[in-house]
C-alpha cells in the first residue's frame, strides 16, 4: 500500500512539472512573437515612434499589453490549476475560497491593476526625462514591446503558481 501511495506523489510531482512546462512555453512564445511583429509592423509604416504622441504611439501597445497580458495570464493559469486541484492531479487541499472565481478574478484583476501602474508611471518618467519631440526607433521599439510580454508572461505566470502555493499550504 505504501508503494503505492509513494507512486501516486511522484505521479503528481511529475504532473506539476508537466503543467509548468508546457503552461509557460504556451505563454512566453506567442507572446514575445506577436507583442514584437505587431508593433513592428504598426511602427514600420511612420518615420518615428513617440511614446505617448503620434498615430502609432508606444503607450497605445505598453498600456493596453500592461492591463490585460496579466490579467489574462493569472486568470489561465489560476483556472487551470484549479482544474488540476479539482481531478487531484496536483497535491494540494481543495478549498474553496483559493480556487473559487471570486478569488481567481480579484488575483488577476491586482496583477493587471499593479503592473499598468507601474509601467504608465515609468513611460510618464521617461516623457519627462526625454527633451520634447524626441522619438524612439522602430525596430528597438517593437523588441522592447516583445521583450516587455515576454517578461510578463513569465513573471505573471511565476507570481500566479507562488499566489496559489501560498495560499494552498
Amino acid at each position: 500500500m505504501s508503494d503505492y501511495v509513494e507512486y501516486d506523489e511522484q505521479t503528481k510531482v511529475s504532473n506539476w512539472r508537466k503543467f509548468v512546462r508546457k503552461n509557460l512555453l504556451l505563454h512566453l512564445i506567442p507572446n514575445t512573437l506577436l507583442n514584437t511583429i505587431v508593433p513592428y509592423f504598426a511602427f514600420k509604416t511612420q518615420n518615428s515612434v513617440h511614446l505617448f504622441s503620434g498615430e502609432q504611439n508606444l503607450a497605445r501597445f505598453l498600456l493596453p499589453m500592461s492591463l490585460f497580458l496579466p490579467f489574462m495570464i493569472t486568470l489561465d493559469i489560476l483556472k487551470k490549476i484549479k482544474l488540476l486541484q479539482h481531478s487531484e492531479a496536483i497535491n494540494y487541499n481543495v478549498d474553496e475560497k483559493i480556487t473559487g472565481y471570486p478569488f481567481i478574478l480579484k488575483k488577476a484583476g491586482l496583477n493587471g491593476l499593479y503592473c499598468i501602474t507601474i509601467v504608465f508611471t515609468l513611460m510618464l518618467t521617461l516623457h519627462f526625462s526625454y527633451p520634447p519631440g524626441h522619438d524612439f526607433g522602430i525596430t528597438p521599439s517593437a523588441i522592447c514591446a516583445g521583450l516587455l510580454a515576454g517578461l510578463y508572461s513569465v513573471t505573471f505566470f511565476y507570481l500566479a503558481i507562488r499566489k496559489f502555493k501560498m495560499d494552498a499550504v
